[in-house]
């Protein structure tokens, strides 16, 4: 490529960030950021890395997109765990995670930093995984929060000890 033929590169970019700054200062970066966090991770799989083309090998493809529908389970868990309200009439906490903060601000920053790269991968969300599947634990762990039944017990009713008449 000539440095005069790069200019006029040079010069077409700076008129679309000129006329469109939002779209290439937030909307870019965040669409970066979601591609990275809900990309089915194909990349040491059998599905092809082009999962999306389904008329090459549909039942990679399938895999792939189930692989994504996982992915996006874990992610949304993770979002429900840090999100307080009700669930089945009763007040549901924040998750019972010390140090939650941490590992939020972790997935944070880490996502505010891969937002400004301009050629970023899905491979560098990996080491946020662990996070999240915790925080995904976290949810699931209290999703039901009535007591458990054991053996003949009825709910609400105190197990009949041996000496009671």
């Amino acid at each position: 490529m000539t440095p005069e033929f790069d200019a006029r590169f040079g010069n077409l970019a700076a008129d679309r960030i000129r006329a469109h700054p939002v779209r290439y200062f937030v909307v870019l970066p965040l669409l970066r950021v979601a591609d990275m966090w809900l990309r089915p991770r194909t990349e040491i799989l059998p599905p092809d890395v082009r999962w999306w083309e389904f008329h090459d090998d549909t039942k990679q493809s399938v895999i792939a997109v189930g692989f994504g529908l996982l992915n996006l389970a874990y992610v949304t868990a993770a979002l429900l765990a840090l999100i307080p309200g009700q669930a089945r009439g009763q007040v549901r906490r924040p998750p019972g995670i010390r140090w939650a903060g941490l590992l939020v601000s972790f997935l944070l920053l880490r996502s505010a930093f891969l937002g400004t790269l301009e050629n970023p991968e899905p491979r560098y969300t990996l080491e946020c995984y662990p996070a999240i599947i915790v925080l995904a634990s976290s949810f699931l762990s209290r999703r039901d929060s009535r007591p458990r039944l054991s053996g003949g017990e009825a709910q609400g009713k105190a197990p009949h000890s041996v000496g009671a008449v």
